[in-house]
């Protein structure tokens, strides 16, 4: 009777061991099964963004606005959010899933195609000096030189339209109009926004800021000194040999940016402006450096005893003067640009005018 019942008390035990195991291995089952096709739905929804980014921009090259509400797609949906004047979110849902993916589409404007842009008139003076100028300059005002110094130019033309040659300030404002020095502003903010805080310097200050190279700077891609009124703010660069190769880097100054360059000779490094008043260069000897240069109005270099280049775009809204003493000047077009690879910030000047459409970049965000 006793062995009868410790038998059945072991069964019992059995059974409810072996129910327990198999409750635990069905949950786990069903557990690696949700994660699985949590994992899957996630991954549909990824894919399913993607063809709404692609369909995105599709609309927008060609001129078609964007639909409203959602889309659907490959058993899920999308739907586009064109409300910002550069970044345009897709967000894809399938079953519980959802991913968002963020792309730039911005317009190349048409001064980004030359090596030289000038909304006035462009000026060359100096002494036994000469200064070369390949690919386009287009000048919507004249050009002039003096007797003590020559000027060659593979493609010039002048008294072209102001669209060639300027780039107008989107109306960031929202109040109706554009190139307005409050556009300039918020200009500044978001190009300095669009960027992680560690690749930031955002200086508000109406004194004048010297900024030479230092292992502070490695890695940043924004230097934004903002004023509180036009004309402030200014910014002096002083660059030589010791910037590192391999960076890239815009200033931005809603007062004047001056450039010096003693002896500057950088491998792979790009070093770009953006002002909303006058942007001056001044280098000495031997000074090769690769920019963007985009200044609201004029641009003035001075070249003293200087066999150099500048690789890349100069863009001035107003007028340039070129001034050399001494000096063989080259300019060249940068590839890339004429890839769209335009320096930190530049995109968010690429708004407005006539250009080449391009999605600029795309990123997954992540809420």
């Amino acid at each position: 009777m006793n062995n009868r019942a410790s038998a059945l008390v072991f069964s019992f035990l059995v059974v409810t061991v072996l129910s327990i195991l198999g409750s635990a291995v069905v949950m786990r089952s069903a557990s690696e099964k949700k994660i699985s096709q949590g994992y899957a739905d996630s991954a549909q929804a990824f894919w399913i963004a993607e063809a709404g980014l692609a369909q995105a921009y599709y609309n927008w090259s060609n001129g078609i606005s964007q639909p409203q509400g959602a889309v659907s797609y490959g058993g899920g949906t999308y739907s586009i959010d064109a409300s910002s004047l550069v970044q345009t979110r897709v967000t894809g849902v399938f079953g519980a899933s959802s991913r968002i993916l963020q792309g730039s589409f911005v317009f190349i404007p048409r001064p980004f195609d030359n090596t030289l842009s000038a909304g006035g008139n462009l000026r060359l003076s100096g002494l036994l000096a000469r200064v070369e100028i390949y690919d386009k300059t287009r000048i919507s005002g004249t050009y002039s030189r003096s007797f003590g110094a020559s000027g060659w130019f593979e493609d010039k033309q002048e008294n072209v339209d102001q669209n060639l040659t300027t780039i107008k300030i989107p109306d960031y404002s929202g109040n109706g109009v554009s190139d307005e020095f409050s556009d300039f502003v918020l200009f500044g903010r978001n190009a300095a926004q669009s960027y992680p805080e560690d690749q930031v310097v955002y200086i508000q200050t109406d004194n004048t800021v010297n900024i030479f190279p230092n292992q502070d700077l490695v890695g940043k891609k924004i230097i934004y000194v903002e004023g509180t009124q036009a004309g402030a703010g200014d910014v002096n660069i002083f660059f030589d040999t010791t910037w590192h190769a391999g960076e890239d880097l815009t200033v931005i100054s809603t007062g004047d940016i001056t450039y010096v360059e003693p002896l500057q000779f950088q491998a792979d490094a790009r070093l770009s402006t953006i002002s909303w008043v006058d942007y001056n260069e001044a280098s000495v000897f031997r000074s090769e450096h690769e920019s963007i240069i985009y200044t609201h109005d004029d641009a003035n270099f001075v070249d003293i005893l200087d066999w150099g280049s500048t690789t890349g775009s100069v863009i001035a809204n107003d007028e340039v003067s070129l001034n050399e003493v001494l000096t063989y000047e080259k300019y060249y077009y940068s590839d890339r640009i004429a890839n769209g690879d335009l320096s930190p910030g530049f995109k968010w000047l690429s708004t407005t005018n006539n250009g080449t459409r391009k999605m600029m970049d795309w990123q997954e965000i992540r809420d």
